[in-house]
């Protein structure tokens, strides 16, 4: 996860992140595309796996919501309360959790949907 996201994908993985309560809403009411309930588990998947540095579970999850709301949100760093991390760490578990969301959706370079486009 090195290299930074193209903007077209960071826009579009982020409006999937941003676009995710609405697709609970639609799953609790049983309303749901496939798209829907495949979009929100990639979500989901995503946010436990972000933040992966924090040892402590309960820390770990109080950062993962954090930088979730943010998102969903659209609110920067200055105005999350009680942050336990400076801003350029926040906003790499940002990009983190933005990049875990493209690579599950299959939307960068080298994984295995695209390789095996290529090849063909």
């Amino acid at each position: 996860m090195g290299s930074r996201l193209e903007a077209d994908i960071k826009t579009i993985a982020r409006s999937i992140i941003q676009g995710n309560e609405k697709r609970k809403k639609r799953i609790k009411t049983k309303t749901a595309s496939t798209f829907d309930i495949m979009a929100a588990a990639v979500v989901e998947d995503a946010l436990c796996a972000s933040c992966g540095n924090i040892q402590s579970g309960k820390a770990r999850k109080q950062m993962q919501e954090k930088i979730y709301k943010s998102i969903v949100y659209n609110t920067p760093y200055e105005y999350i309360a009680d942050a336990v991390c400076g801003r350029r760490q926040f906003y790499e578990y940002r990009t983190e959790f933005i990049t875990l969301v493209a690579e599950a959706m299959n939307m960068l370079p080298g994984g295995s949907r695209t390789e095996d486009m290529a090849k063909e």
